[in-house]
């Protein structure tokens, strides 16, 4: 069953980036995925956040898709990572 997560989401707007972080390991490492997506896993090989490039290029015509692969990969209900992606859309304007 999906669990509930805190996250801290960060925006640079110069870069079109967004930082979604559910906690900070020394030791993370950096997987690059599809569509400007690069997950980060703790030393455990969890999912810690995910950086992703080119955010409102990408994504801003598709929350639906982006928080479905947050929910996915961070084991959060759909809801909660449309919610923070729904934030983040906001924020970046």
């Amino acid at each position: 069953m999906p669990r509930s997560v805190s996250f801290n989401v960060t925006y640079d707007a110069g870069g079109d980036v967004l930082y979604v972080t559910s906690r900070i390991d020394p030791k993370t490492r950096m997987v690059e995925g599809d569509y400007g997506l690069v997950w980060r896993y703790g030393s455990g090989g969890d999912p810690i956040g995910v950086t992703i490039v080119d955010f409102r290029e990408i994504w801003s015509g598709r929350p639906d898709d982006l928080a479905r692969e947050l929910a996915s990969r961070f084991d959060i209900p759909e809801l909660q990572a449309l919610n923070v992606v729904e934030h983040a859309l906001e924020a970046s304007q």
